[in-house]
């Protein structure tokens, strides 16, 4: 029963990685544009459900306001109200100043290329985001990406 048991963590967490593995870009648009939804319809109500929102496995979507102020990260709770300005990855790229630039310039939304680490990873790896200012009165700025 032990090994049975053994075996079956072992399948699921081979599942998850591969789910993970198996993100694609236009998924994590889709979840963008999905969260930006709520937001437009709900305002603050959204955040609770932008909270335990996930697709393909442990992928998430964060929102950021106009400021560079983090309104709402899903994974990383500690930068929840804080000042993003100065927050760089291990690159050096000011990654939320990009994000805020590329969402602002684009109104389709567009993509950024930085390293950030996996859930429950110390190391960053290469990972490319979408972002896009959502429309409502807070003008919150949505983003998800996948690794490569």
């Amino acid at each position: 029963m032990r090994l049975l048991k053994t075996a079956l963590v072992i399948l699921l967490a081979s599942t998850a990685a591969h789910a993970e593995e198996a993100c694609t870009k236009e998924q994590a648009k889709d979840a963008v544009e999905k969260v930006c939804k709520e937001i437009e319809a709900k305002g603050d109500a959204a955040l609770e459900m932008v909270q335990g929102f996930r697709f393909c496995g442990s992928n998430y979507v964060w929102v950021q306001d106009v400021d560079l102020n983090m309104v709402l990260h899903p994974i990383k709770p500690k930068l929840n109200k804080t000042s993003l300005k100065e927050n760089k990855d291990d690159n050096g790229k000011a990654l939320f100043v990009e994000f805020d630039k590329m969402a602002k310039a684009k109104k389709e939304g567009g993509w950024v290329d930085y390293v950030w680490p996996k859930p429950g990873a110390e190391k960053a790896t290469d990972k490319v985001s979408f972002v896009k200012k959502c429309g409502g009165a807070k003008g919150w700025i949505a983003g998800s990406g996948v690794w490569k």
